[in-house]
């Protein structure tokens, strides 16, 4: 593997990698409107992605032809990865409740008129300061790499510190750790510009295009982890709203009273926003519910026994036990209710916990529907007589809905 090589397989990742960064920060800036947190964050990602950005072999080309500051031999890239530094101190700063822009923008501020001064007089000769015309122990390289480092390594050490934190939350702990590793990957990209400016050796310099190509990607993987998330919560809920649909139907078909709009198109019902599928699928589990709370009322205590009985026999793991019990009883409702039994009110308590919220209840009723396919539920329904009377159930009179995640 040769140096052009290595150097035209960095170039093409950093390229895809600084396109990635655009599209995710793009998406992510209508749910950063309404946190400040977030949207520090993604200034500071923005920061770092300018930064890549004009790196590019096209944009480099392009700011070379149009200005004439840019021609200072990559000035103008030294000038913002400046810029984006101080973003990011910012945004660490902001994290720990010790933000001070006057002074990290002061100091950038210097810090830019510093680099501006000695590009044009540490290397007269040269026209401007390059790792041919200004050796390693020149200012100008030391400067512009601290100011790099004290950016990005405290970033460092703020996302490895909140993400040991946050030990119950998986996404927002991989999150920062991804966070991490990208603020990592550019602390050592400044140690490699100090190594070669110490050394010189070529296969390192072709390695320059590959580091800043990982940076990127790794900071893309954690400002679209919540896209992802989010993504995944949307497919979630509409393979959700669809397998329900068939217990909906039936149950709606036998309380009608319980549903509050007339039944959609099945194609409309899984099309939408994240936050309109959200809310039919709650709604559908509220009028689920609802129908159950009603039809218990057409069982008697004796035949949730049987089934209770007849369900323990069968050796089913224990989380899918109450969900089978409470389709066994379903069958018989239904059928009492068709046939006009009257309803008793329920005279037991209900086994309902408290607290539970959308994704569990969503779960209880996803197994339900899964149990209602066992032959043996279908055995049971035809041994058992229409009863009369209530039965206890996972659902509680006192609340129609439940809480909100």
């Amino acid at each position: 593997m040769d140096n052009q090589f290595l150097y035209g397989l960095g170039s093409r990742v950093e390229l895809l990698g600084a396109l990635a960064m655009w599209l995710v920060i793009f998406l992510r800036l209508p749910t950063a409107r309404h946190s400040r947190q977030q949207q520090m964050l993604l200034i500071a990602v923005m920061g770092v992605a300018g930064s890549i950005t004009v790196y590019l072999d096209p944009v480099t080309a392009a700011l070379n032809r149009t200005f004439t500051f840019a021609q200072s031999c990559g000035l103008f890239m030294n000038e913002w990865g400046v810029l984006g530094s101080a973003l990011i101190l910012d945004f660490v700063l902001a994290a720990v409740s010790r933000r001070r822009p006057w002074l990290i923008y002061g100091s950038m501020i210097v810090t830019m008129a510093t680099l501006l001064v000695l590009n044009f007089t540490t290397a007269p000769h040269a026209g401007c300061v390059t790792s041919i015309s200004v050796p390693w122990y020149s200012p100008f390289w030391w400067i512009l790499i601290a100011a790099h480092l004290v950016g990005t390594i405290p970033c460092v050490v703020l996302c490895v510190r909140y993400a040991r934190q946050a030990k119950g939350d998986r996404s927002l702990r991989v999150g920062l750790l991804l966070f991490a590793a990208g603020f990592t990957s550019s602390s050592v990209f400044w140690s490699v510009v100090l190594a070669f400016l110490l050394y010189r050796p070529a296969w390192l310099g072709a390695l320059f295009p590959l580091n800043i190509g990982v940076t990127a990607w790794l900071m893309t993987a954690g400002a679209a982890l919540p896209l992802v998330l989010r993504v995944h919560q949307m497919a979630r809920n509409i393979i959700a709203l669809w397998r329900l649909r068939l217990l909906w139907s039936e149950l709606t078909e036998a309380v009608p009273h319980v549903t509050l709009n007339r039944p959609r198109p099945v194609i409309r019902e899984v099309l939408g926003s994240p936050h309109s599928i959200y809310l039919r699928l709650y709604r559908r589990v509220i009028e689920i519910r609802d129908a159950l709370l009603i039809l218990q009322d057409y069982v008697t205590p004796e035949t949730v026994d049987v089934a209770r009985r007849h369900v323990t026999a069968q050796a089913l793991p224990e989380k899918q036990i109450e969900p089978t019990i409470t389709a066994c009883w379903l069958e018989i409702a239904r059928q009492a209710k068709a046939k006009g039994a009257s309803p008793q009110p329920n005279p037991l308590a209900s086994k309902h916990p408290s607290g539970h919220g959308l994704r569990s209840e969503t779960d209880f009723l996803l197994d339900v529907v899964r149990a209602r396919k066992l032959p043996s539920l279908r055995l049971f329904a035809l041994s058992q007589t229409v009863p009369h009377a209530t039965v206890p159930g996972r659902y509680d009179h006192k609340s129609s809905a439940p809480t909100k995640e």
